[in-house]
């Protein structure tokens, strides 16, 4: 039976090593990291967040020549497998100094606060506008009824107002048009010679085309006569003057 070792755990992390090994990876430098991802408070226990396995990292040899992060795990000491960081050894350059440092977090904080979403409060309403919220929101149905019953006669009055018509003023759409034909006989003669025609199954010589609304179907052969019974043209077509009213005045126009 074959025996598998289990797989060791990360190692906690020590704030100082004794190695001499130097990693040949660049050197990391202050200046490149956020000022969020460096721990200056304690220069003697400096870490920083690596920028390999994002996780914070001592720096030692703080008193000496090189400075460098300690070797490392990838993953939580204890939970994590044992795998080691490539940036382990690889020294850390100070191109900036704890001042500096201070200042640029410090700005970094105000930036981030400032860009923070704040609650707007509600603006307060004016006092005539409290008092008229509060007796909208106190009236009952009961009470709508009865302000509406003490103004319903001036509704009315102002309704049967608005229907009457001045003297001398008839509402009209457009020039009057005469309602009879100006010449009976000569027009009775063209009504029959139409009428002749129409029951033989063939229109009359240069006879006018048949008036029919392009809604209803209503059919008029008196041009006259839908004109004074209200047929209009709309964009080039015909209608019967019921038709024809329920589009704006604009749109119609005179046979």
């Amino acid at each position: 039976m074959t025996m598998t070792s289990a797989m060791p755990k990360a190692r906690e992390r020590k704030s100082r090593t004794r190695t001499k090994h130097v990693s040949q990876l660049p050197a990391i430098r202050l200046t490149r990291l956020l000022p969020s991802h460096i721990d200056l408070m304690e220069p003697l226990t400096a870490a920083i967040v690596c920028v390999d396995c994002k996780t914070w990292c001592p720096i030692t040899g703080m008193l000496g020549r090189v400075q460098k992060l300690v070797p490392h795990h990838t993953g939580k000491a204890g939970e994590a497998a044992a795998i080691r960081c490539r940036s382990s050894n690889r020294r850390v350059e100070f191109d900036m100094t704890i001042p500096e440092w201070r200042q640029a977090l410090t700005d970094a904080t105000t930036e981030a606060s400032s860009r923070t979403t704040t609650t707007v409060l509600p603006k307060a309403f004016s006092p005539q506008t409290d008092r008229t919220l509060r007796a909208r929101a106190e009236r009952t149905p009961a009470s709508r009824m009865a302000d509406w019953k003490a103004v319903q006669v001036q509704v009315n009055d102002t309704d049967a107002a608005r229907k009457e018509l001045p003297d001398g003023a008839r509402p009209a759409d457009g020039p009057q048009l005469p309602l009879k034909p100006e010449h009976l006989e000569r027009h009775d003669r063209r009504q029959a010679e139409l009428g002749r025609h129409a029951r033989n199954g063939r229109p009359a010589e240069e006879a006018p085309v048949q008036l029919e609304c392009a809604n209803c179907g209503t059919t008029e052969l008196d041009v006259v006569r839908a004109a004074a019974a209200g047929w209009r043209q709309v964009l080039r077509r015909t209608y019967c003057g019921r038709c024809a009213g329920r589009f704006p005045a604009w749109m119609r126009t005179q046979l």
